[in-house]
């Protein structure tokens, strides 16, 4: 592009940024050296539902089942022992530092995410992410979240946790196919996968659903050569 066209780019937490198996896999470690046999049964529903598509809030589960001392500790000693930096994914660094090169709006890029606000932020300060644009929705459902922004003239209007700014094009990043649904036409997604049938799904999702304009990848960093191509709407 001659000149850095206007682009918002949203990019998922969990499991994007963030090592969700890593971690879910020591808290639920943590609770079998308690309870043996039961946190191997947390970690494996959590990783069906994730295969699935389908949500189980496991750090809402601990909280409310272990209380939040016991959380909190637990989740300082995770920490402590894994480190911060190596719950950030492979490429995370690397993703953001591109961001502001790919267009010309500040701030350039925020999180979008899924889930309990407190949990999420937790994360988010975890892999020093915590001063990050960050949005929280209430609903899997991210693209429709962003076409509730488009505006009449197909610019879209960011939300003050994005700095209220108006954007020629949005982008989308998340590793659940679900994520797209509403996303129209003038947005771009992003589905990270190692999925093999992951062209057949997103075939079906386009017969059954609204999911935009969608290409497959398989890290953060190929998302960068894309989005360059794209130009503002007035182009």
């Amino acid at each position: 592009m001659a000149e850095r066209s206007r682009i918002f780019q949203c990019i998922d937490l969990d499991r994007t940024l963030f090592d969700t198996s890593q971690f879910v896999k020591a808290l639920t470690d943590e609770v079998d050296a308690i309870d043996p046999g039961v946190g191997t049964a947390l970690d494996e529903r959590y990783e069906r539902d994730y295969k699935s598509e389908t949500t189980f809030f496991l750090l809402r589960t601990l909280r409310e089942e272990r209380g939040d001392s016991w959380f909190e500790a637990t989740v300082r000693r995770v920490v402590r022992r894994i480190g911060g930096s190596a719950l950030l994914l492979d490429d995370s660094n690397e993703r953001i530092t591109q961001a502001d090169s790919l267009t010309s709006l500040r701030p350039s890029w925020g999180i979008l995410t899924y889930g309990d606000a407190i949990d999420q932020q937790m994360k988010a300060r975890i892999v020093g992410l915590g001063s990050a644009p960050f949005l929280l929705t209430g609903s899997p459902s991210k693209g429709a979240l962003i076409a509730s922004w488009q505006q009449p003239d197909g610019t879209f209007q960011l939300p003050e946790a994005y700095g209220g700014q108006y954007a020629d094009a949005v982008t989308l990043e998340d590793d659940k196919l679900r994520a797209f649904y509403g996303l129209p036409d003038t947005a771009f997604g992003f589905w990270i996968t190692h999925d093999p049938d992951a062209e057949a799904k997103l075939e079906a999702a386009q017969r059954e659903h609204k999911v935009g304009r969608i290409t497959i990848i398989r890290s953060l960093t190929e998302t960068a050569d894309y989005i360059s191509k794209i130009t503002t709407l007035s182009d």
